[in-house]
């Protein structure tokens, strides 16, 4: 019961409803041009809405590199962050100064941290995201010696403003010295392709796979999270694109 409460409670399903009664209305006054793209409407915001529809996005990304379960056989100097937006504001625990996805990555880094043996130092790369805010990389890092990374190992760089130039930023500082490089699994081809570009030698370890394994009833039920996925994967294409013109991949 509670997860139908839930379900009817998320404004995408608000919206298809919407779409449904106007659809209705078009039938009744025979308007056949305005129903077929109000129908369009529908079909597309449920496919993008539900979980299979995410899931068809999403996966060519986040299945390119498997995740970092055992240690790697080279050796690496350093785990890389890239980090992934901020929500700074005063009064707040630094850990609701992150981003979900930099939060993500935040904890896998803390976690291949310890799984190399808690000696690598850790750099967070990336600088202001939106004019107007704070640097990201310095609020992570804060965040990571809030979680027990020892200070001495906790680094970052906050000029790099894209994917781009934070793997220029990463080549000035290590060269072409192996590193763990950490990101959200749906930006890792991007990340990796620059990386392969610029001759850097990154070890992917991605994280905050979005992408179900499996599906249930529930998942073929519209949500605005899903909705959001999509968002993230059709970016993340049309990134992977720009970036292509630009011979930055």
């Amino acid at each position: 019961m509670i997860e139908l409460l839930d379900c009817f409670a998320d404004p995408l399903v608000w919206g298809l409803f919407l779409l449904l009664a106007a659809m209705c209305w078009a039938l009744v006054r025979k308007l056949k041009g305005l129903f077929a793209l109000l129908l369009a409407a529908f079909l597309l915001l449920y496919g993008l809405g539900s979980g299979p529809g995410a899931a068809l996005l999403l996966r060519p990304l986040e299945g390119r590199y498997p995740a970092l379960l055992v240690p790697p056989s080279d050796e690496a100097v350093k785990v890389v962050v890239l980090t992934g937006g901020e929500g700074w504001a005063p009064d707040r625990p630094i850990t609701s100064d992150l981003s979900t996805s930099t939060g993500e990555r935040l904890l896998e880094a803390v976690r291949v941290w310890r799984l190399l043996g808690e000696g690598l130092p850790l750099l967070f790369v990336g600088g202001v995201g939106e004019p107007g805010r704070p640097a990201e990389a310095p609020l992570v890092a804060q965040a990571a010696r809030a979680l027990g990374v020892p200070g001495e190992l906790v680094e970052w760089e906050a000029a790099s403003r894209n994917t781009y130039e934070n793997a220029l930023a990463i080549r000035d500082r290590l060269g072409t010295r192996p590193f763990v490089l950490v990101t959200s699994a749906f930006h890792m081809p991007r990340a990796m392709a620059v990386c392969q570009h610029l001759g850097l030698a990154a070890i992917p370890a991605p994280c905050g796979h979005r992408a179900r394994a499996s599906f249930t009833p529930y998942d073929f039920v519209p949500a605005s999270e899903y909705l959001w996925d999509s968002a993230l994967a059709v970016r993340e294409y049309l990134a992977l694109l720009f970036y292509h013109l630009r011979g930055w991949r």
